[in-house]
C-alpha cells in the first residue's frame, strides 16, 4: 500500500463562489508491506515501510519481499504462534511477488547455443524410461570448448532426446505459441517439461522452505484478499487525519494500522471465502456478489423505511 502527505478528504465545506486550495501534486509518500491475520490481526512487528521515490529510499522489489519475509514475517509468525502452527501465507500477484531467484529454470533466460549472455541455472530432471535423470544445465569446468558455460536449449534437448533437425529456439515474429503446439520450437518444448513447469517463485522456495504453505490469488480479484480492506480502512484513517504534511503521515501511519481491530480482519476473512466458495461452485462475478451478500447481516430493502431489526434496536 502506498499512502501520501496530501491525500486529504475528498471533500469540504466553502462559501458560494470559493474555490478550494489544493495542494499541488501528491507529495512525498510511504509504502508499506504488511502482513494480517485472523488470529492476532495487524501483525505490527512484521511490517516493513519505504519512503518510495528515486530522490528517497527508492522503490518496493520483489528482493525487499524476501528479505522481510526471512527477516521479520516468518520469524514473527514463529515466534507469536509457536512452532506447532504452519502458516497460510496468501500473495497477491504482482509483479515482485512473482520474481524468480537466479538459477531458476526458465527458458525466457537461456540462448539456443552454448556460453554467451544467459544464466547459469540449477540443475534439471528428465524422465528416461520411467527412471528420473538428473541434467546439469552447464558443461562440466574441464569440457574442452565451453568449459563450466551454460548448455543451451539445443544442447539440453539433445542431452533429453527431443531435439529435431531445424527446430527454431522460437516462434519467428515474436508470435506467441499456439496453446495446442507442444513442438513448435525449443522454447516451446522445453516450457512442457515437468522440470521447468514445477519451478516455482523466489517467494514461494521461501516460504515452503521454513515448513510453511503460499498460495498466489489470482489476479483482478482484491474481493479475495481480504488485506485489500485493511488497507481501505487505513487509507481512509490518514485521509480523514490529513495535516498535508509528510511529518503528519509518518505520525499517522502506526496509528492507522492500529485502529483496525482483529474482529473486523475476521469479518474480511469470512467475506473473502463466501467468495470463495461462490466462485468454487461456478457461480459468475455478479451472481457471486448476490450470494455474498446475502451473508450480510445489514438488508436494507428500502431507502424510505430502517429495517425492522434496527427499529426493534432503537426502540430499546
Amino acid at each position: 500500500m502506498t499512502a501520501q502527505a496530501n491525500d486529504g478528504k475528498r471533500g469540504s465545506w466553502l462559501l458560494k463562489g470559493e474555490n478550494p486550495l489544493l495542494k499541488k501534486g501528491a507529495g512525498r509518500g510511504i509504502h508499506r508491506s504488511d502482513v494480517i491475520a485472523s488470529t492476532v490481526g495487524h501483525m505490527e512487528a512484521a511490517g516493513q515501510s519505504l519512503e518510495y521515490g528515486k530522490n528517497y529510499e527508492g522503490y518496493w522489489t520483489g528482493e525487499l519481499f524476501v528479505k522481510q519475509l526471512h527477516e521479520k514475517i516468518i520469524p514473527v509468525f514463529e515466534s507469536i504462534h509457536g512452532p506447532v502452527y504452519q502458516a497460510l501465507i496468501m500473495v497477491d500477484n504482482s509483479q515482485g511477488h512473482s520474481a524468480y531467484s537466479q538459477d531458476a529454470l526458465l527458458t525466457s533466460r537461456m540462448n539456443l547455443r552454448p556460453g554467451g549472455k544467459q544464466a547459469t541455472m540449477r540443475d534439471g530432471w528428465f524422465l528416461q524410461e520411467g527412471q528420473r535423470v538428473v541434467q546439469q544445465m552447464s558443461f562440466p569446468p574441464d569440457h574442452p570448448k565451453f568449459p563450466g558455460m551454460p548448455k543451451g536449449m539445443r544442447e539440453v534437448l539433445i542431452e533429453r532426446g527431443l531435439w529435431t533437425a531445424g527446430l527454431l529456439m522460437r516462434c519467428g515474429d515474436g508470435e506467441k505459441c499456439d496453446p495446442d503446439a507442444a513442438s513448435c520450437c525449443a522454447k516451446r518444448i522445453l516450457d512442457l517439461q515437468p522440470d521447468f513447469q514445477e519451478q516455482k517463485s523466489l517467494v514461494q522456495e521461501v516460504i515452503e522452505a521454513a515448513g510453511h504453505l503460499c498460495i498466489f490469488l489470482p489476479k483482478y480479484h482484491c474481493e479475495l484478499n481480504f488485506i485489500e480492506f485493511f488497507w481501505g480502512a487505513v487509507k481512509r484513517y490518514l485521509r480523514e487525519h490529513c495535516e498535508y504534511t509528510f511529518s503528519a503521515l509518518q505520525a499517522n501511519m502506526p496509528l492507522a494500522l492500529k485502529s483496525v481491530s482483529v474482529q473486523l480482519i475476521r469479518k474480511w476473512e469470512h467475506r473473502s471465502l463466501r467468495w470463495m466458495e461462490a466462485y468454487e461452485s461456478g457461480l459468475s462475478s455478479k451472481d457471486a456478489q448476490f450470494q455474498v451478500k446475502a451473508f450480510s447481516s445489514r438488508k436494507y430493502k428500502s431507502h424510505r423505511r430502517i429495517p425492522e431489526t434496527v427499529a426493534r434496536m432503537l426502540d430499546a
